[in-house]
């Protein structure tokens, strides 16, 4: 046993990651992480009592993927591993799903793990994060705003996935294959600074290393590991007001504010974060920005107040009461009946945000940005950037009859009509009516959650940028 195997073997006895007697299922790409992993727990079966198996998926993006499952199948072939291959499309997946290729491969990936554990009986998912993973990741959710828990996102395990690789570095990683004669694949992908995490890891960790301190991704993962720690006590202690004082069914949860008002603000936030995790499908679209929201409520005791939500949520504060229901079609019907048109006066916007309350979505900021280029577009799911010079009004309302959207067609803008994009996009009957769209005259620039029309995006010659960020959506604020 060699240094990183032992180091490895350590941290998987300390964080108690496996158990004699385990069938893991590793996820193998064939990347030197992967590798890396795999091989560490192929040499340490015997004394952990464990077995392996290994889940290849191949993404269908590259050309050179193939060599990827030929590569992965050979390793495993060679020792013996139960090999697992996956084929899926992940281009049309995330295209279907209205979601970017890098998290529709996410997706598919851990429905794959799901699956087959289940399948060949295994108890363990490993997965081969490693300590420049949580650096990455760190840096990652800090600048988009993220709070504790995202700040120690990566954990030695969850549920019945595991990280034992998450004790060393990726330097290490590639000593320990050298030192043991591996090759392994190279995603070409990686390389490239498209993506903002790509960004980090080629470009900002290895300036930070060299310009600030050699030390610095190894000291972010320790840092992550810290904030995991605390995050999960103060998680702890709002878990235990929250069983002794909301009151909670599918439905809605209901608390005295001015119990939660004696906490310190941290475990409140928890607190209405617990709120909206007993009654979201996912905490993805949850962010600091909606806890925040919440808290703002708060501020005022006179009265009632309210705000909207993802996942059709609604929080209600009444005088000493909050209420953070699912919205009832009672409520729906109400809010389609008030037929609200809020318009985005063009001429009063300036570089600074101005909000606006609109029904379904919540709360929305808009502001005219300036000399901005194109290569700065945000890709956030809750941020759009439209070009200014080529509107006229901006009102968010209902649909109508004459309402149409230009759809990108091999380079070309193509007029549709509204109520046909809707039946091509499989919009049910009984929500058309209710979402509400950004016009400008019969244009559709935006149904939020569906489509951006492409002759409002921002090109080479724009002056001016109309940038709206919806920072408590609603149902359908994409």
């Amino acid at each position: 046993m060699n240094g990183f195997e032992n180091k490895v073997l350590n941290f998987i006895r300390r964080e108690e990651l496996l158990n004699s007697s385990d069938k893991v299922l590793v996820g193998f790409s064939g990347g030197a992480d992967s590798t890396a992993l795999i091989t560490v727990l192929y040499e340490l079966r015997k004394l952990l009592g464990i077995e392996i198996a290994a889940l290849h998926v191949n993404h269908g993006i590259r050309e050179d993927a193939a060599d990827d499952v030929s590569f992965t199948r050979d390793f495993c072939k060679e020792r013996g591993i139960e090999y697992i291959l996956v084929e899926e499309n992940v281009p049309r997946y995330a295209k279907e799903n209205k979601l970017t290729e890098e998290e529709a491969g996410r997706k598919i990936r851990y429905e794959a793990f799901s699956t087959y554990k289940e399948r060949i009986g295994a108890t363990k998912i490993a997965v081969a994060h490693h300590s420049n993973d949580a650096a990455e990741t760190l840096l990652h959710n800090l600048l988009r705003g993220s709070g504790l828990h995202g700040a120690g996102s990566i954990r030695p395990k969850r549920d019945d996935i595991i990280r034992p690789l998450l004790v060393v570095s990726r330097q290490e990683i590639e000593d320990y294959l050298k030192e043991k004669g591996l090759s392994y694949c190279t995603d070409s992908t990686n390389e490239e600074n498209i993506h903002t995490r790509n960004k980090i890891r080629n470009v900002l960790i290895p300036y930070m290393e060299k310009e600030i301190n050699e030390g610095s991704a190894e000291n972010l993962s320790k840092a992550a590991e810290r904030f995991a720690e605390a995050d999960e006590y103060i998680r702890s202690v709002a878990a235990d007001f929250f069983e002794k004082e909301v009151t909670c069914d599918k439905d809605k949860a209901e608390l005295d504010l001015n119990k939660l008002k004696e906490l310190p603000k941290v475990i409140k936030e928890n607190v209405i974060l617990k709120c909206f995790e007993q009654l979201t499908p996912s905490r993805k679209d949850i962010t600091a920005a909606h806890v925040d929201a919440i808290m703002s409520l708060m501020d005022e005791t006179n009265g009632t107040k309210r705000k909207d939500f993802p996942y059709m949520i609604t929080a209600i504060r009444q005088y000493n009461k909050l209420i953070i229901s699912k919205k009832n079609e009672r409520d729906l019907e109400s809010s389609f009946d008030e037929e609200k048109e809020i318009e985005l006066p063009l001429d009063e916007l300036g570089s600074e945000n101005k909000t606006f309350e609109v029904p379904e979505l919540g709360t929305v900021n808009a502001a005219i940005i300036k000399g901005a280029t194109k290569d700065a577009i945000p890709s956030d799911t809750y941020t759009k950037w439209f070009d200014c010079d080529r509107i006229q009004t901006t009102v968010f309302r209902h649909r109508r009859k004459d309402d149409y959207i230009y759809i990108d067609m091999d380079g070309k803008d193509c007029k549709k009509m509204l109520s046909k994009f809707m039946t091509d996009v499989k919009i049910p009957l009984d929500e058309r009516d209710k979402l509400y769209v950004l016009a400008d005259g019969d244009h559709v620039l935006w149904i939020p959650g569906y489509r951006m029309s492409s002759r409002a995006k921002v090109s080479e010659d724009t002056e001016s940028i109309l940038a709206i960020n919806i920072i408590c959506g609603g149902k359908n604020s994409g």
